[in-house]
């Protein structure tokens, strides 16, 4: 009898939420289809970590709060990216450059005298070799862009 008498109160309470929402604003819908959605996972949240289940319960957690606050979870972020825990919002410094132009030769694989030609078809064979893309370093790819600019004078 106690399921019976709880099924219908969740249904009235079903039933009012639907009559309220009807009327509401597509702003004010919105805002509560969040809210109470952020609530359900809330409630998820604990139920998972109280079966044992963290790592679901910590995806739980992390749309909840996504829809409560509308932002990215703490847990989640990545420290470093402009407008996340760490990062900065300030544009990037200019880059300064570090080797000379015999060190930028070098790293280019010509000799002294190479045409801006040479210098390009150096840089693209290179590049294709080590970009990041291709399993290389974002350090080495920086290195021989900086090289380039060394040589063509930017």
């Amino acid at each position: 009898m106690t399921p019976l008498i709880l099924g219908l109160v969740a249904l009235a309470v079903l039933l009012l939420l639907v009559a309220a929402y009807s009327r509401a604003h597509p702003r004010d819908l919105l805002k509560g289809i969040r809210f109470s959605g952020g609530v359900a996972l809330g409630l998820a949240t604990i139920a998972l970590a109280v079966v044992g289940r963290v790592g679901l319960a910590f995806l739980a957690a992390a749309g909840a709060w996504a829809l409560l606050t509308g932002t990215m979870p703490p847990w989640l972020r990545v420290p470093g990216r402009p407008g996340e825990t760490g990062g900065s919002r300030e544009a990037p410094s200019p880059r300064r450059t570090t080797i000379s132009r015999t060190e930028a030769l070098k790293v280019l694989g010509l000799e002294e005298g190479a045409t801006e030609e040479q210098i390009r078809a150096a840089h693209r064979r290179l590049m294709l070799q080590i970009h990041p893309d291709k399993g290389g370093t974002s350090y080495l790819a920086a290195k021989i862009n900086e090289a380039k600019d060394v040589l063509l004078k930017r």
